[in-house]
């Protein structure tokens, strides 16, 4: 008998440091209709505030709805509204529809996390960032430095101060900057599989043809927004 309870002891206890390691992070915050469905289920839940997300979780927000994330390291993720996030590991989140908020806390290139989206992979140490992956698919970065990796061909960069300087020339003289271009075998797209994203920039995509922009008021209302609703959190 004694033997039979020291099993189910170890048994038990195994159980809870598998569910342990794979935790996460948690629920901060819920408004709205949240869904959760976990790894190997079929069936989606209802989000709570408190729930523990582990990995393998996929966690989709609806139409006016948002959920905040907490991670172990005390990132803090916020879904808007009618977005999809899986966290595939505790490194990697794969975000395939709508608008994730990212303030990423440091960490070490080992356990950098990652976020794929349909357009690219992003890398992250340290950093706060919005993703796109709706229609305008884009790239945010208020602070910080992240990686752009291209998922299938190559990039068609094009750099803020090389496209600037590209459209004068065009305005003046198209044909004799085209000349100019084909003399100096230079164009203005940077042709490149993965390239660092800069903070105070934005980057659009387009297939594979990627549009860097300078920081607007309009990026600076798209984080505020986003960071009144951590702000509720605290």
């Amino acid at each position: 008998m004694k033997k039979i309870l020291i099993s189910l002891f170890i048994a038990l206890l195994s159980v809870t440091v598998a569910s342990a390691s794979s935790a996460i992070g948690s629920v901060y915050l819920v408004k709205g209709n949240v869904k959760i469905k976990s790894e190997g289920s079929f069936k989606k839940s209802q989000v709570s505030k408190g729930l523990e997300v582990k990995k393998g979780d996929l966690i989709t927000t609806s139409k006016e709805a948002n959920a905040i994330i907490k991670l172990l390291d005390g990132s803090t993720l916020v879904l808007d509204a009618s977005s999809t996030l899986h966290f595939s590991s505790a490194n990697l989140a794969e975000q395939t529809e709508g608008k994730v908020f990212y303030k990423i806390t440091s960490r070490d290139a080992k356990n950098s996390l990652k976020v794929k989206t349909p357009f690219a992979i992003i890398g992250i140490k340290g950093t706060t960032f919005i993703v796109d992956s709706g229609e305008k698919a884009s790239v945010k970065l208020k602070e910080g430095v992240v990686g752009i990796q291209s998922i299938k061909e190559e990039f068609e960069l094009y750099r803020k101060a090389v496209q600037a300087e590209y459209n004068k020339y065009l305005s003046e003289q198209e044909a004799a900057y085209q000349k100019y271009l084909n003399e100096q075998n230079k164009g203005a797209a940077l042709m490149t599989k993965e390239f660092d994203l800069q903070a105070g920039n934005t980057i659009s995509f387009d297939g594979k043809k990627v549009n860097e922009s300078a920081w607007t008021k309009e990026d600076d209302a798209e984080f505020e927004r986003f960071e009144k609703l951590m702000g509720s959190i605290k």
